[in-house]
């Protein structure tokens, strides 16, 4: 395996040595990507082939991915992302926002602008206050998608931070 998939994790060689398996997002159930780390084109990666459940994909920074690499090295495959991957992948972002009339919608309206689309929102319990922390997820195509995304939400006049979640 490369010493560029785990440097990451800690810089140790792994134990097995497999082929190197290309992710592209056409794959099935047989190939999962993390939903700790919702890793996209552009991330570092590895694999880690579950006891049943086929091969568990996460991002190199990813902290499960780390916990499940210390108690089970030999587990691990080189995988990569193909060269143009054929569908979007989601990515967990949260936004801090000023909490004032039409704030979501000039959220949505940004991330729409910037070509990409909510799949999942969570407000949280929160009593309505000064400022609101949302938590979506967004369908990208990669790493350089989501950054357009976060400066487009970034400039929208009720967003205080914005930021990806791994």
């Amino acid at each position: 395996l490369s010493r560029r998939h785990f440097a990451a994790l800690d810089g140790d060689e792994p134990a097995a040595s497999h082929g190197l398996v290309t992710i592209d997002g056409s794959e099935g159930a047989s190939i999962q990507l993390g939903s700790c780390c919702h890793p996209i084109p552009g991330d570092d990666i590895v694999g880690y082939l579950g006891r049943g459940e086929g091969l568990m994909v996460h991002t190199t920074e990813c902290s499960i991915g780390k916990r499940l690499y210390e108690r089970d090295r030999e587990r691990w495959l080189p995988v990569e992302w193909s060269e143009q991957p054929p569908r979007h992948f989601e990515s967990a972002i949260t936004v801090l926002l000023q909490n004032s009339k039409g704030a979501l919608a000039r959220v949505a309206a940004a991330i729409s602008d910037a070509e990409a689309d909510i799949t999942h929102l969570d407000m949280g319990d929160e009593r309505a206050s000064d400022s609101a922390e949302l938590k979506l997820l967004i369908s990208v195509r990669d790493r350089l998608h989501l950054a357009e995304v976060l400066r487009t939400v970034r400039r929208s006049p009720a967003v205080q931070r914005v930021w990806r979640v791994k």
